[in-house]
Formats: C-alpha cells, structure tokens, sequence
C-alpha cells in the first residue's frame, strides 16, 4: 500500500513548521502526548529541510526552526511544556527576544549619533497650515 502525497503538502508542511513558533501549540502537543511517540520525533526530523536556504525564505516565523532544535535535541523541554508556568515562561522569553530584534533592527536603541534622521517629505496643504 503506497501514500499518495497530497498536492498541497508543501502548505501543510509550511503551516505546521511555523505553528511550533507558537509556546501555547506546543504546549497543546505536549499535553496530547505525541511528544512521547517515535513516529512523531521521526516527523520532526524529517521537518528539519526547512532550514535550507531555499525552503527557509517561506518561512514567516523563523522562530519555529529553534524550537524545532529544541524540540529536537532537549526531552526537557518537550516534557516541561506540559507545565503551564514554563509554557508561559516560554512565551515571555520569546517576547523579549522579538522586542529586542525589533530595537535592533529598527533602529531604535542606537545612540543618537548613529541614527539617522529622515526628512519627511510635507504635503503642500501642511506647509500652508503652517504658514496660517
């Protein structure tokens, strides 16, 4: 009995892959159990091509492929996701960790000196109310 391979797998794939970005998802598949199951690892590791450049341009929430590693390589981390006080934490960190990228790669957060400020173009109406 062979598997057909469903037309669409690439979008079931990529909408899996990027919900383990998600510490309440993965705290949902921690308490259905799957965690424990081999066939399931076995899936997780077979996700691991989404790290190659050309399928990781895909992905919206990078984040998903370090939990993958974690996931992966840290039975700790998949039992203690089980625990809602360590989802929570998990989720906390993950915040933190997107605030500071978005400082950083913003902009914001740098020194004066080393932003640079953009002119913003004024419409003509403004320039006249400012004129009034």
């Amino acid at each position: 009995a062979t598997t057909e391979i469903p037309a669409n797998q690439f979008e079931l794939e990529l909408e899996f892959i990027q919900c383990l970005a998600s510490p309440a998802y993965l705290h949902h598949l921690a308490t259905t159990g799957v965690f424990q199951e081999a066939a399931f690892l076995e899936y997780l590791e077979y996700l691991q091509y989404w790290k190659k450049p050309e399928y990781v341009k895909y992905l919206s929430y990078p984040h998903c492929l370090y939990f993958l590693d974690l996931l992966l390589n840290n039975p700790t981390f998949r039992r203690e996701l089980a625990n809602i006080p360590f989802r929570n934490f998990v989720h906390e960190q993950q915040f933190y960790s997107w605030q500071h990228r978005a400082r950083t790669l913003s902009g914001q957060g740098l020194p004066p000196e080393e932003v640079k400020a953009e002119e913003i173009p004024v419409k003509e109406e403004e320039k006249e109310e400012e004129d009034i």
